[in-house]
C-alpha cells in the first residue's frame, strides 16, 4: 500500500516537473512573412546541386532554392548564441 502510494507521488510530481506547454498542442502558424521564412529555411524541393533538376518540382516563387554556402550556414547566423 506504501509502495503504491509512494509510486503515485514521485508519477505525480514527475508529472508536474515536466511543466505544461499552455493550452494549444500546436501554436498557430504565425503571420504571412513568419511562415514564407519558415519555408525557405525548411525547404522540402530537391536542390538543384543535390540532385538532378526538376524543373516543375518546385511551387511558383520558389524556383530558385538557397545557394548551399547560405544553406549550411542557417543555424549558425540566426542562432549565435549557440556558438557552433
Amino acid at each position: 500500500m506504501l509502495r503504491n502510494l509512494n509510486m503515485i507521488a514521485l508519477l505525480a510530481l514527475s508529472l508536474t516537473a515536466l511543466g505544461c506547454r499552455g493550452t494549444n498542442w500546436f501554436a498557430p502558424p504565425g503571420p504571412l512573412q513568419q511562415q514564407q521564412a519558415s519555408a525557405v529555411v525548411h525547404d522540402p524541393y530537391p536542390q538543384n546541386d543535390i540532385g538532378p533538376y526538376e524543373a516543375g518540382a518546385r511551387p511558383p516563387g520558389y524556383e530558385n532554392p538557397l545557394p548551399e554556402p547560405v544553406r549550411s550556414r542557417i543555424v549558425q547566423d540566426s542562432m549565435p548564441w549557440i556558438g557552433r
